[in-house]
């Protein structure tokens, strides 16, 4: 018997004034309005959400009194589906629409002098649909650990595609059944993994369409294309992405897109913080039950002004209420275990531009210096005894801070090792992982950059996925480790795990055209990779990009060694 608790709605603030808004489908939505005594007008922060306006997991009401007492009035919305929101619970369906016609409704209030949006994760998302959806009174949006994309997998156009995160299926049995959310923890050792959901709605006597929808061939339950994002007018966007969020693969497939389109890429600015998706910080982490924001309210007091400062002076610099948007720094970056900086571009100017070569046993190590030989590790995947994903939560990677140096030691792991710093290194940039790889249609390769500390300890910078969707045979895969801007301390080692699974955050490997859902763990399979000689198995932290790499991949024939990756520098 699982543990279920059904959440409905919390009461709505007294300081709030709730309204129902009308689409234009004559569905009304729930929203609460915090507006300055008496009514006057003023820019507008609407903030569309999927989990309670008036709960505790968002703190929606402080967030609210915290942009109305720096003079904005906000609107807070629960999304179609959602709580006291009419219409059906879909996920990602109605939001360009629904977000157009909440921002007209805003606009005929007398209390309105244009809109602005911000928003977490889905409620991020919601911004940039409002922002496709093109309403001309949209000043600006500042989605923060989202993308266009959230939650899909996606397509690299090279025969490899993203692992698929369990994420998204967890998310429609507990966010998107019905206008309520379930609390409850699936039983990840039970196999097939479909088994532990079907034993939840058969517990609750219910189903989940957008659930059931995944297997049921085209998934209807979807964002819009990038396309249509790229399509959709500019307006100004402070996309701010965590260095360890489990959703910045989103994030970031946005922001490269972005910043090649001409119009969207004057308009783009970006903050890239040393945080997790439940925005916690690495300089807080393990964190204490003192600095735990979702549980101390004092916590919470103290973490307000760094999570919504950013978006009030970027929206007062649009709106022209104080400073010049020309004058902001195109980039704020924390360096971890660093400060911050500024940079008119990302990858900075001053990336590390550096290539680490896989070296065989017995050393296992990364070195700057070429491997003249060629040599072949190899690795033994076992399907039934995967290689566990870090920490309880994939969401909170940053409040346990897991040791990753006894997996280290998994037969099933391949760990290559670099020598201890003397005085520091910075590492900033793009991170790519590029691997002679031979492995089967539908197997997967998992990344991990670590750092390892003297005493052995081994904790997360990085980390980047594939799914094989053809064969290779000695042909050189791109692993993109997204990018990174991490101060190694003296004495410290960078390390890098290469192994072929990372549960429960991703599903197991399944031969080609299998449903990882719905099969059983197949037999141990022998994965290889070659190292050295004038293709190397390389990896690169600087100003190189993963999808340019893989453009020259597809363009020269698997095109390999230091030619073709001197070509796409830059």
């Amino acid at each position: 018997m699982l543990n279920i608790k059904r959440v409905g709605p919390a009461a709505v603030p007294e300081d709030a004034e709730q309204v129902m808004i009308s689409m234009r489908d004559g569905v009304r939505l729930a929203a609460d309005l915090y507006l300055t005594d008496p009514p006057r007008p003023a820019a507008v922060v609407l903030v569309r959400l999927p989990y309670d306006k008036d709960g505790v997991y968002c703190f929606m009401p402080q967030i609210g009194r915290y942009f109305l007492a720096r003079g904005y009035n906000v609107v807070v919305q629960d999304v179609r589906g959602k709580y006291r929101s009419e219409g059906a619970t879909e996920f990602a369906v109605h939001e360009v629409d629904d977000g157009y016609d909440t921002i007209q409704w805003i606009t005929e209030q007398p209390w309105c002098d244009g809109v602005v949006m911000w928003g977490d994760s889905y409620y991020g998302y919601t911004a940039i649909a409002a922002a496709i959806g093109g309403h001309p009174a949209l000043r600006a949006i500042a989605p923060r650990v989202t993308g266009s994309q959230l939650s899909t997998v996606l397509e690299y156009g090279d025969g490899t595609r993203d692992v698929e995160q369990t994420s998204r299926k967890a998310y429609f049995a507990s966010h998107y059944v019905d206008a309520d959310r379930y609390e409850w923890e699936p039983d990840w050792n039970r196999r097939p993994l479909r088994a532990t959901f079907e034993d939840f709605f058969e517990q609750i006597g219910k189903r989940s369409a957008n659930f059931d929808d995944e297997f049921d061939g085209e998934a209807r339950f979807v964002p819009p294309p990038l396309k249509a994002l790229l399509e959709s007018p500019p307006i100004p966007a402070l996309y701010t992405i965590g260095w360890f969020d489990n959703c910045a693969v989103w994030s970031w497939h946005d922001v490269r897109a972005l910043s090649r389109a001409p119009g969207w890429a004057a308009c783009l600015y970006l903050r890239l913080e040393a945080i997790d998706h439940e925005n916690y910080r690495l300089v807080d982490a393990p964190i204490a039950s003192h600095n735990d924001h979702a549980a101390d309210r004092a916590a919470l007091e103290r973490m307000l002004p760094g999570y919504l400062d950013p978006a009030i002076e970027f929206f007062d610099a649009v709106l022209g209420r104080s400073g010049d948007l020309t004058a902001l720094p195109r980039v704020r970056y924390e360096v971890c275990h660093g400060e911050w900086r500024e940079s008119e571009v990302w990858p900075p100017r001053q990336a590390s531009d550096v290539e680490y070569h896989l070296s065989p046993a017995p050393s296992a190590g990364l070195t700057r210096d070429t491997v003249p030989e060629t040599g072949v590790v190899q690795w033994v995947h076992n399907p039934s005894d995967p290689v566990p994903s870090p920490g309880a939560n994939p969401f909170a990677a940053l409040f346990d801070r897991s040791d990753l140096g006894p997996i280290g030691r998994r037969p099933d792991v391949l760990r290559f090792t670099g020598p201890a710093t003397d005085a520091g290194l910075e590492l900033l940039g793009a991170v790519t992982l590029l691997l002679r790889l031979s492995a089967p249609a539908g197997a997967n390769v998992h990344a991990r950059l670590l750092d390892v500390a003297p005493d052995g300890g081994a904790f997360l910078i990085a980390r980047g996925q594939i799914r094989l969707d053809v064969p290779l045979a000695d042909d050189e895969a791109v692993v993109d480790l997204q990018n990174i801007a991490y101060r190694l301390r003296a004495g410290h080692r960078l390390a890098l795990d290469v192994t072929s699974s990372d549960f429960p955050e991703f599903v197991i490997d399944t031969p080609a055209g299998a449903d990882p859902w719905s099969a059983t763990p197949g037999e141990p399979a022998t994965r290889r990779i070659t190292l050295g000689g004038s293709q190397p198995s390389c990896l690169r932290i600087g100003r190189w990009q993963p999808d340019q790499l893989r453009r020259a991949r597809n363009k020269d024939g698997n095109a390999s060694g230091t030619a073709a990756r001197a070509h796409e520098k830059g």
